[in-house]
């Protein structure tokens, strides 16, 4: 008996590094507590509920201290991949242009296009920095999404866009969140890194030919 497998899925994602194992073993312990006196369904619920509540603490906390060079190192990395996010749109648009021949593709192709690329990147944004993958993704998108937003409000022109552009940038928080919460679910589940140290498949060299008989 486990609990939701979703359930578990998003405290892999949220969870501090350090307090995953403790988290995930506490709830597991109190959802299976949960189903012998109760019921199985009782105990999802009880599980949900759980989860939903501690999204703010599991976003908010954690055991790690970092010291103010290593809190600069990792700014420095997140917005080096916010700045490689956008380069990656060049690519995308002329991707798009040779598709669809035009810029007038549909707005959903560009949503699919777009947030695929923040899922990407999300998830390299974690990858690289190892501790609160999930809490730094979001703190990225967010402040890209300010960098974009607080211009618009003080009444730049050249800042201004139409409505589809803000639901695209807006997107683009849950996207690098998803991104960076799929990476930290598959390393804790141990999928990233039996892809990352699969064994490959050692070229077979030929067999030289035996000489041959003189006769």
């Amino acid at each position: 008996m486990r609990p939701p497998v979703v359930a578990e899925a998003l405290v892999a994602a949220l969870a501090p590094p350090l307090d995953y194992e403790s988290i995930a073993g506490d709830l597991q312990e109190e959802y299976l507590r949960y189903a012998s006196l109760c019921s199985t369904r009782a105990a999802n619920r009880w599980y949900w509920s759980q989860v939903m509540l501690s999204i703010p603490s599991l976003l908010s906390y954690s055991r790690a201290r970092r010291s103010a060079l290593h809190t600069i190192g990792i700014g420095l990395t997140a917005l080096g991949i916010l700045i490689a996010m956008l380069l990656a749109t060049v690519p995308i648009n002329a991707l798009l242009v040779a598709t669809f021949g035009s810029a007038n593709w549909p707005p959903t192709v560009s949503f699919c296009a777009y947030w695929t690329d923040g899922v990407v990147f999300g998830a390299v944004l974690a990858l690289l920095v190892r501790n609160g993958g999930m809490r730094l993704a979001f703190g990225a998108a967010s402040f890209l999404v300010l960098a974009f937003a607080v211009p618009a409000l003080l009444g730049f022109p050249s800042s201004q866009a139409p409505p589809p552009a803000w639901v695209l940038l807006g997107g683009m928080i849950p996207a690098m969140c998803a991104g960076a919460g799929l990476y930290q679910v598959g390393i804790r589940h141990g999928i990233v890194s039996r892809i990352i140290n699969r064994p490959r498949s050692k070229r077979l060299t030929p067999m030289p030919a035996p000489p041959r008989a003189h006769s």
